[in-house]
């Protein structure tokens, strides 16, 4: 095992370069081997090899397969799966992904290759291609029939806004019939499935052959689905990791919800699924469609300035989808206001049913002491701990300590205790005694596992974000947000972006006006623009103020930022590398400050960090790679390029 610059000119053989599927710094590199003649009709570039590796035999894949001298090289010893698991220019994607998000070649190789391998995959069957089918809803929209012709004809890179409640299942039919009108290959991601996707049952009701690559799978079908799509299988869906699928004649991406944070990964290579889409899309000639009906603002922004081509509702659809939205004042002395107590009252006279958004579960955010006024702290990141009357514990949301609720305050040891700002458990409960003749349910992380608490037939739906998923959520009539501020005044650059389209799913929720659909939001600050924009059910008055903040301070869209953090005894020198050389390709550096981070249940560990704002992302990259290949042993950087 040598590398191919060593080689004597003597006689020429086939050779391959592969990936050890090795995910360390030290073998951050291709390994040449020689190729035998019994496996030469059979191996291909993006093949899955077993080859020796010092006393081992390990995986890896062939980057790239030419004649050369063979004196003093090993031999592949096993083709280990039958079609390539990075086919085509895959092979460029996935060096890509290594170089831009700062991780080994073997790590990133790796996410090429399915849980399991060694199983017999049949040929693809073909889809029952529909072509009148890109004619029924997409061309409603303003540019839906532009982006109907261009799937069938050219490659291009879209922005699709869509209405409130619309069937994006029914639209991504649509376009996977169009761009597969000629053959070829598509690939729809969705963001996480835990709780259903009706985009992806959707696509196997219409296509039952459709190879299925989410998380909601078992590994065996999962892993079959993913050598189904190496294999030419015509349509593959999932997750995030969809992105990532041997499709050898790809003609479409489509992200869908592009705007979720779900699709940025959070194990190293830390990529965001809508970025590697770009990337492939461009690699390998194929369209990539992004559909939300809140696109982010980097979409937006591109579409804007026509980097995209955008495919939007037109504005008398935007109006009519929307509900009435009313913004009250939250109180100070209760839960929620006499305004969206009397909308629920009339919503039950009705018989509808109501839907109310809580920012925490359990029964109070936090244990106040009466006598030295102090809360009750986390002992392990002193966060404050949220309150559960029903199983008498506390839990810290931020490291996932959990214990008894204590009967003494720790400070000074008093017995009375205040309960300040109220969670699904109390509210359910005082829900419970305003409108005794209605059944009140809770949907929150402690109940979600429970399927009898599962609330589809209550009056009054209590609920954290988790149960707004469209997945669990019931129809309802009303929509009360009783702190949109919490989402407004958190410490982040997105917060009114995630705001916004927060809110917007809410209104989705609730329905349009027409069939007595009704927002209530709870804010100290109506005049924002993020709650402003839902108010006028107007993106586009969103989206400029947003670039205007963003300009203004220097935040993607108009930057790509890096965020680096250091750990163990030297990580003050690792991070001042770190910055250091940020700074020589001229990128601005934040910080450095000290930050805690979670490693394990109730475990945190101490590190710094810095946030890097630069022009483009991958220079910067490019050079924080040689500070992790030689960072000092119990110390290390942790870069995450993109970071959400």
């Amino acid at each position: 095992m040598t590398s191919a610059a060593s080689q004597p000119e003597r006689g020429r053989h086939a050779v391959v370069s592969v990936v050890p599927l090795v995910p360390v710094w030290r073998v951050d590199r291709r390994f040449d081997y020689a190729l035998p003649s019994k496996l030469q009709e059979v191996v291909k570039v993006g093949s899955l090899v077993r080859v020796p590796f010092g006393n081992r035999r390990i995986r890896a894949v062939v980057a790239s397969l030419q004649l050369a001298p063979t004196d003093d090289l090993e031999e592949v010893v096993a083709l280990v799966a039958g079609a390539p698991v990075a086919p085509g220019r895959m092979i460029e994607l996935f060096e890509w992904l290594a170089q831009r998000y700062v991780s080994p070649l073997g790590r990133a190789f790796g996410r090429a290759v399915p849980p399991r391998v060694r199983m017999k995959v049949a040929s693809p069957e073909a889809l029952d291609i529909d072509p009148a089918e890109g004619r029924r809803r997409l061309p409603s929209y303003a540019g839906g029939a532009d982006l109907v012709h261009a799937l069938r004809h050219e490659p291009s890179t879209w922005s699709v806004r869509t209405l409130p409640g619309e069937d994006h299942g029914a639209l991504i039919i649509e376009m996977v019939n169009a761009a597969l009108s000629h053959g070829g290959q598509a690939l729809v991601a969705v963001p996480e499935v835990r709780w259903g996707s009706a985009t992806l049952e959707r696509l196997s009701s219409r296509w039952p052959e459709t190879a299925r690559v989410d998380s909601a799978q078992p590994d065996n079908e999962r892993a079959h689905a993913w050598l189904r799509i190496g294999a030419g299988a015509p349509l593959g869906a999932g997750g995030r990791s969809t992105v990532l699928a041997p499709a050898e004649h790809l003609r479409l991406i489509v992200i869908d919800e592009e705007h979720h944070l779900s699709y940025k990964e959070d194990r190293s290579p830390r990529y965001d699924a809508r970025r590697v889409a770009l990337e492939r899309a461009r690699l390998q000639g194929a369209s990539c469609v992004f559909v939300s009906p809140t696109p982010s603002v980097e979409a937006g922004a591109a579409a804007h300035n026509g980097t995209y081509r955008a495919v939007i509702p037109h504005r008398a659809d935007d109006r009519s989808a929307r509900p009435v939205v009313e913004t009250v004042t939250p109180p100070t002395d209760r839960i929620f206001s006499h305004d969206l107590h009397e909308r629920i009252r009339d919503t039950l006279v009705d018989g509808e049913r109501v839907a109310l958004l809580v920012p925490a579960r359990g029964y109070a955010r936090a244990m106040w002491c009466v006598t030295c006024r102090r809360s009750v702290r986390c002992p392990t990141c002193e966060s404050g701990l949220f309150y559960d009357r029903i199983k008498e514990t506390v839990r810290c949301s931020h490291c996932g300590f959990g214990a008894p609720a204590p009967d003494t305050c720790p400070h000074c040891g008093s017995r009375e205790f205040r309960y300040v700002g109220a969670g699904t458990e109390r509210l359910s409960e005082q829900l419970s005694k305003s409108f005794p003749g209605a059944k009140v349910g809770r949907m929150d992380p402690d109940v979600i596992g429970d399927i009898d608490q599962h609330p589809g037939d209550v009056d009054i739906y209590v609920t954290t974000w988790i149960g707004t998923k469209p997945a669990l959520r019931p129809s309802v009539a009303l929509v009360g947000v009783l702190d949109a501020d919490s989402l407004l005044r958190r410490p982040d650059f997105r917060a009114a972006e995630n705001t916004y389209q927060a809110l917007a799913a809410m209104a989705a929720w609730a329905g349009p006006a027409s069939n007595g659909g009704r927002l209530v939001v709870q804010t100290a600050e109506p005049e924002h623009y993020s709650i402003q924009a839902v108010v006028r059910a107007d993106y586009g008055f969103w989206l400029e103020r947003e670039l205007e903040e963003r300009r203004e301070l220097t935040y993607p869209p108009f930057t790509e930022l890096i965020k680096a953090t250091g750990y163990g005894p030297r990580r003050q020198g690792l991070i001042e590398r770190a910055a250091g050389v940020a700074r020589a390709t001229g990128a601005r550096v934040l910080g450095p400050v000290e930050v805690r981070t979670v490693v394990g249940e109730g475990e945190l560990e101490e590190g710094v960090e810095i946030l890097v704002k630069a022009d483009e992302a991958e220079p910067v990259a490019r050079e924080l790679r040689g500070i992790l290949a030689s960072a000092p042993a119990g110390s290390r950087l942790r870069v995450d390029v993109d970071p959400r």
